[in-house]
């Protein structure tokens, strides 16, 4: 009977070994040569134990005799090439699809089915793929144990989020990464998951160059400025990082139809209004549009051509063809896309 210590490489595996086990071509034609019918044919748990049992290297232990891999009961030949073996594993090889895995994603399974959290995930899989087992091994305990959208990501996104947990463990207190964990592991999506973890990495917003009014309202929090994109449909979550760094601060008109306002710093003004708009980006109407450029105003902040644009047009202006765009003209940019 051949023995896996029997084994020795070659080139001569049939292009469809090649296809269902590329790690383990060379070494299972040597074990059952061409056309390999024993092992192409076999129910895919028994080719997926025969290629763990070489992903395991098990040079070191008593020749396993791979005909009774494919021979005896399924959950015996397990434990002839995992002893002991984890609980799940013997049905998890049923469920790992046509082609086989990469020796080290093999080893991840068998590891993770000993782990109680990750096995669970496992056990609840209706297939288990090669991706959701680099994803749990990825992932650090904490984030693994807290389960939900976490365990469902990317490999790289798990990589990403071992990352910044390892970097926020560094300065933040246990307890305060704790909380965070468990918001984390609320999330409804892999994109609210993101967006958590990224307002973890940012320091509070600055103060808004005005407190606002009553009617016209500072965004004051990424939360904050997130809510509002949401509301207005526009993509004014990504001003968030604009705000942090102090080049730009969002404010909301309350009254309806309601808008996001943008204002940025101005190097001669201070502030100066950026821009404004409806949902759905949306064109401010005039009548909208004159009571936030009284309020902007009676806030100090400046309502009118940058400071940049007036040096341009200076700049310009010497020629005898030169035109300046009306002030209304170029307001009226600030709160339309036209």
């Amino acid at each position: 009977m051949p023995t896996l210590s029997l084994a020795r490489a070659t080139e001569v595996a049939s292009p469809l070994l090649r296809l269902i086990a590329p790690a383990y071509a060379d070494v299972l034609a040597a074990l059952w040569p061409a056309p390999h019918t024993a092992f192409v044919t076999a129910p895919t748990a028994r080719r997926h134990l025969i290629c763990l049992m070489l992903a395991l290297e098990l040079d070191h232990r008593e020749p396993v005799d791979v005909v009774q891999l494919l021979a005896t009961p399924l959950r015996k030949a397990v434990r002839l090439v995992v002893d002991p073996a984890p609980d799940g594993l013997c049905r998890a090889l049923e469920r790992l699809g046509e082609i086989a895995w990469e020796p080290r994603d093999y080893r991840g399974l068998v590891a993770l089915l000993a782990d109680p959290a990750p096995a669970k995930t496992l056990r609840h899989a209706v297939q288990i793929t090669s991706a959701q087992v680099q994803t749990l091994d990825a992932l650090p305990r904490p984030l693994r144990d807290i389960g939900g959208v976490m365990v469902r990501v990317t490999p790289g996104q798990a990589g990403l989020l071992a990352e910044a947990h390892a970097l926020l463990a560094r300065r933040l207190p246990r307890d305060v990464l704790a909380q965070k964990i468990v918001a984390w592991g609320r999330a409804a999506s892999a994109k609210a998951l993101f967006n958590l973890v990224a307002d973890d990495f940012r320091h509070q917003l600055p103060k808004p160059p005005h407190p606002g009014t009553e009617r016209l309202r500072p965004l004051e929090t990424a939360a904050a400025i997130r809510d509002a994109a949401r509301r207005y449909r526009n993509c004014l979550a990504d001003y968030v990082d604009h705000a942090l760094d102090h080049r730009a601060a969002i404010y909301e008109w309350l009254p309806a139809p309601g808008a996001v306002i943008e204002v940025t710093p101005d190097s001669y003004f201070g502030w100066r209004l950026d821009q404004a708009r409806l949902e759905n980006n949306k064109a401010v109407d005039e009548a909208t549009r004159a009571a936030i450029i009284a309020e902007l105003r009676g806030m100090g902040i400046h309502v009118g051509r940058s400071a940049w644009q007036i040096r341009r047009a200076l700049e310009r202006a010497g020629s005898p063809t030169f035109a300046l765009e009306p002030l209304d003209a170029a307001i009226a940019d600030y709160f339309t896309d036209d």
